[in-house]
């Protein structure tokens, strides 16, 4: 039993709790004044208050106080054995662990054995049927997917089980493995008599009856229902091929009529089977995850080695199979034929009988499975339709209590759940999934958003490399998910259309350097930013920082959201600029969008665009201009600056000789160029690419020079470079670029460089040669 809670009173029920939560675990609930000594526990005010909501969420409760208290908390919320969680009451010493409600189907009297062997104490158990050593009825085969049908008098059948009243037992002939199975359970009850036929068991010296069977028998059940108990086994593999895109509704009528005519039960089907090419047809995945049953797909290969006589003519032959419905359930079921071939308008139906299965999942399996599955942000309603089926097929359930939480309103009575209280341990939480499904269970763990992105996935693959995984035992899939950055950009409306980069702030696993390193990158790059665990009560400068960090590129006028517990129901959403974000508004639970230097706030929405062309809209206003220091301006390493000089012609040329002069790389882009430029190309000093300016040439660039004889294409050459962060010097328009070309002479140590800030560039130059002039003569002229 799992997802326990602990509800305590005292101060030595808390300790106590404290150590059992240790061991399950367990979610444990303190009185507020008692809760700060436990860091993990749920601080309550009332016992009735800790009682509703531990009923609301576990499945069992462990009550550590006295048993009257116990018992007039949980009277108003009893509702039937079928629904109410397990509760049992244990005294803060751990002497008595005393079953009080769901002793065997929801497990208390199991829970109550647990406890015992922790503590040390003893289980007082009163169910009558344990005190007898009879087994429990509603617990047979429950682990190897047997149910009891919803009508069953299982009430009265266990009644007349401990009180040695005679009880007839009918098992269909198809099914020996399920009369074996029953009759091992069975062997301590003296009053168990065993008929070959079911109408026997109207007699009247049977007080009850027990029917195991997949046939519906309507008429006999009607007559025994009232004293009868009913277990469903899941025994039917249903074969199934359609045309393309056939709704789901369609073939769950076909596949009822098939049934129903067969006189066979619903409650029966273990597995879906179809075709490989048939595997993403999505009405038959539907289907699946309408009946909470496994889809099974049958390899290509599989089906082709099969003799064609066997099976009914098909359609199939033209993809070189012999069928698809009748082959593929015989082989998923690894049994025969229960039900030939029924072809409907555009789909086909046939059924199989696994007489040695017992199981509930696919027999084809020889080991469990481990399905990673995400969840999505919160709201069910972006849980996707691989993940429904995912959680419907698992018989365990396993991840963190407030994801557990979230789908709940999707599991079954029958699951098994293993919810644990705190975030943290996750390679613990991998390893115990890993275990579960090499013992043969399936088990789905869940995580929020996408499972592979900050999430268990990577745990569980590490767990599984340290383990020398070869791909099997156990079966692994990962079923993708709606991440928590794009149900904010939803909300926000196109705020990701261009490159993203996803960095997570958090420094428990990656070194803060390494973070901030990545985050200078990301903002150099202009990407789209998602910050993911930006702020938590022990980090709380991290994110101040890496705002800092962005600020140093972006405009302040650069949209920023905040997207705290987005789908859920206390989504708080904030859209600002990066001048104004406040660390403050963010927690754990929160994302932090900030967009590049072309997105922009639309009515309360965020857009970035396509890509780096010019907007019809008013831009946001640009940053503010950085005053800059009169020349000579020194760079330090030029090999680090990489130049683009646009423009082949004499302006080009004098560009170029300065950038080579002081050691930059240059590519130079022109149709043609002067004899200077060519030569220093042909001599390997420039790369020289032959050709017209086009969108995409300043990739990479830090430095870029638009030095063409054509207005429009400066002016173009000007706004990419703004647009993807490089410096620009434009030599027609000296305002629309970053900076301005000095006219330099050197001699010896000694550098002159004369500026106009690029409104007079010649006679920059004829100062400069003046100054030259004055310097090689050694006097000034008079």
């Amino acid at each position: 039993m799992t997802n326990i809670a602990i509800i305590a009173v005292t101060r030595a029920g808390v300790a106590l709790a404290e150590r059992l939560a240790a061991a399950l675990p367990a979610t444990v609930w303190a009185p507020a004044r008692f809760a700060p000594e436990v860091p993990s526990a749920r601080a309550y005010a009332t016992v009735a208050e800790a009682m509703q909501a531990a009923w609301a969420t576990a499945q069992a409760i462990v009550f550590i106080g006295a048993a009257g208290i116990a018992v007039r908390a949980i009277a108003p919320l009893l509702r039937a054995k079928t629904v109410d969680p397990a509760v049992v009451c244990l005294d803060e010493h751990g002497q008595f662990a005393v079953p009080l409600v769901g002793g065997h189907r929801a497990g208390a009297n199991d829970l109550a054995r647990r406890l015992a062997a922790i503590t040390g104490g003893s289980a007082v158990l009163t169910t009558a049927s344990d005190t007898q050593g009879l087994p429990a009825l509603d617990l047979i085969g429950r682990d190897h997917g047997w149910r009891l049908a919803v009508d069953s008098a299982t009430t009265h059948v266990m009644a007349c089980l401990v009180n040695g009243d005679p009880i007839g037992v009918w098992v269909d002939p198809a099914l020996p493995a399920a009369r074996d199975r029953l009759e091992s359970e069975l062997a301590a009850a003296p009053t168990i008599e065993w008929v070959d036929d079911p109408a026997y068991l109207a007699a009247e010296r049977f007080a009850a009856a027990i029917i195991v069977s997949h046939r519906r028998l309507a008429g006999l059940w009607a007559e025994l229902r009232n004293k009868s108990l009913r277990y469903l086994l899941p025994v039917l593999t249903v074969g199934i091929g359609c045309r393309r895109e056939t709704p789901v509704d369609e073939l769950a009528a076909a596949l009822a009529t098939t049934l129903a005519e067969a006189d066979l039960l619903s409650e029966c089907v273990a597995t879906i089977a179809t075709a490989e090419l048939k595997a993403s047809e999505p009405g038959i995945s539907a289907l699946a995850a309408q009946l909470g049953v496994p889809l099974t797909i049958i390899a290509t290969e599989q089906l082709r080695a099969l003799e064609p006589e066997t099976f009914s003519p098909s359609a199939a032959i033209r993809f070189d199979l012999p069928g698809v419905a009748e082959p593929c359930a015989v082989l998923a079921a690894k049994g025969p034929l229960l039900v030939p071939k029924r072809s409907f308008a555009r789909c086909t139906i046939a059924v199989a009988l696994r007489v040695t299965a017992t199981h509930s999942r696919d027999s084809t399996t020889t080991a469990g499975q481990l399905v990673l599955v995400s969840i999505g942000p919160g709201d069910l309603a972006h849980l996707t339709a691989a993940a429904r089926q995912a959680l419907a097929q698992a018989e365990v359930i396993t991840g963190y209590g407030r994801y557990i939480d979230l789908i709940r309103p999707l599991l079954r009575p029958d699951q098994e759940v293993l919810a644990t209280p705190a975030m943290g341990d996750e390679m613990g939480r991998a390893r115990a999934a890993i275990e579960l499904a090499r013992a043969g269970r399936r088990v789905a763990l869940i995580s929020s958003g996408d499972i592979g992105i900050y999430a268990m996935a990577a745990p569980v693959f590490e767990t599984l490399q340290a383990e020398g995984w070869t791909g099997r035992e156990p079966m692994v899939e990962v079923i993708p998910g709606v991440s928590a950055f794009q149900a904010l950009a939803a909300r926000l409306g196109a705020p990701v259309n261009h490159d993203l980069c996803l960095i997570s702030l958090s420094d428990l696993l990656t070194p803060w350097p390494l973070i901030e390193r990545r985050l200078r990158a990301a903002a150099q790059a202009d990407f789209v930013i998602a910050l993911y665990n930006p702020r938590s009560q022990g980090r709380n400068w991290q994110l101040a920082a890496a705002l800092a960090i962005v600020r140093e590129h972006r405009s302040p006028h650069t949209p920023v959201a905040f997207g705290r517990q987005v789908t859920r129901a206390d989504e708080q959403i904030v859209l600002t600029t990066l001048a104004e974000a406040d660390p403050a508004q963010a927690d754990m639970l929160t994302v932090v969008l900030i967009g590049n230097r072309q997105s922009f706030a639309l009515a309360g929405h965020m857009v970035t665009p396509r890509g780096y062309t010019a907007r019809a809209a008013t831009p946001e206003p640009a940053m503010p201009a950085v005053p800059v220091r009169d020349y000579p301006i020194v760079l330090t390493k030029p090999a680090h600056l990489p130049a683009v000089v646009i423009g082949g012609g004499p302006v080009g040329e004098r560009k170029v000789r300065g950038l080579l002069a002081a050691g930059f790389p240059v590519r130079l882009i022109s149709p043609t160029a002067t004899a200077q430029l060519a030569a220093w190309a042909a001599e390997g000093r420039l790369i020289w690419e032959q050709r017209a300016y086009q969108a995409g040439d300043l990739a990479g660039a830090r430095l870029v020079f638009a030095a063409t004889n054509d207005r429009a294409v400066n002016a173009r050459i000007a706004a990419a470079a703004s647009a993807a962060g490089a410096l620009c010097n434009v030599a027609d328009a000296p305002d629309e670029g970053d900076f301005h070309v000095p006219a330099v002479h050197r001699s010896g140590e000694l550098t002159i460089a004369v500026s106009s800030h690029g409104t007079a560039p010649a006679r920059a130059a004829a100062v400069r040669d003046a100054i030259a002039d004055w310097l090689a003569e050694g006097v000034p002229s008079a």
